[in-house]
């Protein structure tokens, strides 16, 4: 073999080389852009996640500070009733003696 042989195969050999890189690189590159969109659909996900969460948060807010409020209503009736109730068996008692 001569060394002009030799170099033509030696360049036919590159070439094949760099030809499997670049089909290697542009399958990468495609898994890439397949990836960056997934990850852009999971983001998007995500964002709205969120903003369900927050107005979950707001709302169960809302429902705690109302639930309060009745509560504190309760409150109130619950000690009116009793004062009544005292009131009424008061007058009772005062009015058998």
């Amino acid at each position: 073999m001569t060394k002009i042989e030799q170099l033509e195969s030696e360049i036919k050999e590159k070439t094949k080389e760099l030809n499997i890189s670049l089909k290697t690189q542009i399958l990468l590159r495609e898994r890439l852009k397949s990836n960056t969109k997934t990850l852009g659909e999971v983001l998007d996900q995500l964002k709205a996640i969120e903003a369900y969460l927050e107005n979950s948060n707001e709302y169960v807010y809302k429902l705690k500070q109302e639930n309060l409020k009745l509560k504190l209503s309760c409150d109130e009736w619950v000690k009116r009733a009793i004062e009544l109730e005292f009131e009424v068996l008061s007058a009772r008692d005062a009015a058998k003696e």
